[in-house]
């Protein structure tokens, strides 16, 4: 869960500062807040592609505006047929409704779903973020995930000052008190025949294990392989740590990723060990998948135990 939404006063990122985006970019993701708040969605999916041709667009929402998706929906597939949905699920109807503070809320995720694959979409996944309110909802969400085909993904709740909001560290729940369901998702995700869900596997391994130790096992590319960009066009090393470095509508990309301010905080972002979720993660997996495929054969060995 985030709480930008908390944040009063901002508006909408000006469409004309997507057109400054780096044409590098592989990944984009849109999020908020709530990105379909805007009306103008498709306007934004049409300017990210032309901006960076090679990227991945995905939208994160928490799915809660239905009528506003399937009103966008078709607009935004002309603008990229591939775009990818992350829906956000706390667990079953009564604890995302509980957690979220929203009527139906569940059922509003569940509609939403049901529109993104009626209108033929192609990516759509669940992002279940771990807390001590939710753990015992993990299986449940997976298992909503396997029975509708759609992708899983698990995060465990942070802290950031610029996104997530403060003191969320202290909801997560005792190590020890999620090891089953961590073994039982690892076992889980083993069982596939695809390389994708050991990569996976991988990932909620050392989910468990930065649980533990409080230590990221791959460093941070925060500044050197991605950044993040606010309402206001504010560009920081990342959504974890408010480090600024520039801002996308007074100066151009080249500027900021040149800058004395990142320069200053690329030492700091390469100690960092505040976090481990998949958007800051899957760079460094990437960069290192030597060592995840070196782990692989262990793992295969242990799911079978």
């Amino acid at each position: 869960m985030c709480d930008i939404w908390k944040n009063r006063g901002m508006d909408f990122t000006p469409l004309e500062v997507y057109d400054k985006l780096p044409s590098s970019l592989e990944m984009v993701d849109l999020t908020g807040g709530e990105p379909f708040l805007r009306p103008d969605m498709a306007k934004v999916v049409r300017a990210v592609r032309k901006s960076c041709p090679k990227a991945r667009i995905l939208i994160t929402t928490n799915g809660f505006l239905h009528h506003n998706i399937e009103k966008q929906l078709d607009d935004i597939l002309v603008a990229d047929p591939k775009i990818t949905f992350r829906i956000s699920m706390d667990g079953g109807a009564t604890m995302h409704e509980k957690i979220r503070r929203v009527p139906k809320a569940y059922e509003k995720v569940i509609h939403t779903i049901d529109i993104l694959k009626k209108k033929g979409v192609i990516d759509i996944g669940i992002i279940y973020t771990l807390m001590k309110q939710n753990k015992h909802e993990l299986r449940d969400v997976y298992a909503y995930t396997k029975k509708e085909h759609i992708n899983f993904s698990l995060n465990i709740v942070h802290d950031s000052p610029v996104y997530f909001g403060k003191e969320k560290t202290q909801l997560r729940p005792d190590p020890k008190e999620v090891k089953e369901h961590f073994d039982w998702l690892f076992n889980e995700q083993m069982k596939s025949a695809n390389p994708k869900s050991w990569a996976k596997a991988w990932f909620n391994k050392q989910s468990y294990y930065y649980m533990m130790t409080h230590r990221r096992p791959l460093p941070c590319g925060a500044g050197e392989n991605f950044f993040y960009m606010d309402p206001f066009a504010n560009i920081f090393m990342c959504h974890l740590k408010s480090w600024p470095i520039g801002n996308l509508k007074q100066q151009s990309f080249d500027q900021i990723w040149n800058s004395k301010a990142k320069q200053h905080f690329l030492p700091l972002a390469q100690k960092c060990h505040d976090c481990w979720i998949i958007c800051t993660a899957k760079d460094a997996i990437q960069k290192h998948k030597m060592r995840v495929l070196f782990d692989i054969p262990n793992m295969m060995i242990e799911s079978r135990k």
